[in-house]
């Protein structure tokens, strides 16, 4: 009898975890559906094992390559996690002062109005600068070693005095990865190589350099005004490669996660001088630390990670330390609206109560437009309202982010003509309001831009852009 039960309770026990597993496979493959996205990649690590992967969609689309988990993705901010463990192994070897003068380090740099330290490189606080606009972001510019990135960037003035400002700087990490050359006496790439690949078992994980033929790298897209596909722009990331630079596999991320939370790489004591919020001068504090995001989320679960947004790509990885388990997502498309589905998986996993994705309400109304009609776009928007279907997101945003396609498309008449039946419907709606002065402005009747920003302002006096949009116009009409 007694081993029936017990049988009984390990099938029931095998049982409730696969259906769990289940789940997880359904929430990726509508979060691709519902999305409209080329693929997403995803896995979880459990007490030391890898318990479940899922790849769904394509890797290539030109080509019709399907995702695996062979599928290099970039991994873009999150290599900031994997370069600030690479200064703490050397800080845990007394090799690396954090509270040192960067150029004490790097001597060819040049000196600066104010000194700035490694721990303000780590934590954003140093005042190098980031990108100065979308084309740097993407730039195509040819950097030949780590420390030709070093004196490209570091050749600018500090937009701040270091301590007193948090700004968020990519660029700041290349310093990093010369401190590290400087100080081990081996390439960025050898030392990564060597001291955190080879250490928890990444054997695909690289650094993306744009010249190199690299078997299995995904291609990233992005969605254009249409909310069609288009390859991401051509990007060089040698400007960028220790802050958002390397390639990943699910398998891989989860191994570096796992050797964080097992202390295989740096020990418990330095992980939690990572984990430590950033004080400025102020007194203020932000909830960042050396190149890891941490707190707790809205399960109420305490976690650390990064996340990453690249030239056609977004990541996420997610250590939740107290059970044991991390979190790794990739999509090969740069979007907006997309969640975090590394945390989204994980609570799933743990029997947490998570929505399924849903139909984009935005993208459903670009493409009726484009393939039927306004009209038909309104009738079926007019539908989704009154009906409040639960397969569509219903949020204001969705109607705003319409309308800024159409008015990107230069469909201004469309714009307009939406926007009045959406402002007739709900007068509470500033956004609403906003999208139609704005739409009224491109067409050239300021008269009406005008007074429908003023409407939207009384709704939301706060708003820096529509005040912008009613300075420029009043500017104009002097």
């Amino acid at each position: 009898m007694k081993k029936t039960i017990i049988l009984s309770l390990l099938f029931s026990i095998v049982t409730f975890s696969q259906n769990s597993l289940n789940k997880l496979d359904r929430y990726c493959k509508e979060y691709v559906k519902k999305n409209s996205l080329p693929s997403l990649s995803a896995g979880l690590m459990e007490n030391n094992k890898i318990i479940w992967t899922n790849y769904t969609g394509t890797a290539d689309l030109e080509n019709n390559v399907p995702v695996t988990k062979n599928s290099l993705n970039r991994i873009a901010s999150i290599s900031k996690s994997i370069t600030a463990v690479a200064v703490m192994q050397l800080v845990e070897q007394g090799k690396i002062n954090l509270d040192s003068n960067a150029r004490y380090y790097l001597p060819f740099i040049p000196k600066k109005k104010w000194v700035f330290t490694v721990r303000q490189l780590l934590n954003h606080t140093s005042g190098i600068r980031s990108y100065i606009n979308e084309e740097e972001f993407n730039s195509k510019l040819n950097f030949g070693s780590v420390r030709e990135a070093v004196l490209y960037v570091a050749k600018d003035s500090l937009k701040h005095q270091p301590g007193t400002e948090y700004l968020y700087s990519t660029l700041a990490y290349d310093l990093l990865a010369g401190i590290v050359e400087q100080v081990s006496n081996s390439s960025f790439e050898e030392y990564l190589q060597k001291n955190i690949f080879n250490v928890v078992g990444m054997n695909s994980t690289k650094l993306d350099y744009h010249n190199r033929i690299i078997p299995n790298r995904t291609s990233g897209y992005e969605k254009n005004s249409f909310r069609a596909f288009e390859n991401a722009p051509l990007a060089d990331l040698s400007i960028k490669l220790p802050g958002g630079g390397i390639l990943s596999t699910v398998e891989d991320l989860l191994k570096f996660s796992n050797g964080l939370m097992q202390h295989r790489l740096i020990k418990k004591e330095t992980l939690d001088i990572m984990l430590t919020e950033t004080v400025l001068a102020s007194g203020k504090k932000i909830q960042y630390g050396l190149g890891l995001d941490f707190g707790v989320d809205k399960y109420g679960r305490k976690f650390y990670g990064h996340g990453g947004g690249g030239t056609g790509f977004v990541s996420h990885f997610i250590c939740y330390p107290d059970l044991n388990l991390a979190s790794v997502h990739f999509i090969n498309c740069r979007d907006r609206n997309l969640l975090n589905v590394a945390g989204e998986i994980a609570a799933l996993y743990t029997g947490e109560n998570v929505a399924f994705p849903k139909y984009s309400l935005s993208d459903t109304l670009t493409k009726i437009t484009t393939a039927v009609s306004i009209d038909s776009a309104i009738s079926f928007w007019r539908s989704i309202e009154t009906k409040k279907d639960s397969n569509f997101n219903l949020l204001n945003s969705e109607i705003k982010d319409f309308g800024s396609d159409l008015l990107v498309a230069h469909r201004i008449k469309e714009a307009i003509l939406f926007f009045t039946k959406v402002t007739e419907t709900d007068s509470t709606f500033s956004d609403g309001f906003a999208a139609l002065g704005e739409a009224f402005s491109l067409e050239g009747n300021k008269g009406l831009a005008l007074r429908n920003l003023k409407k939207a302002q009384k709704l939301k006096p706060n708003d820096a852009n529509i005040q912008s949009l009613i300075l420029k116009i009043e500017g104009d009409q002097r």
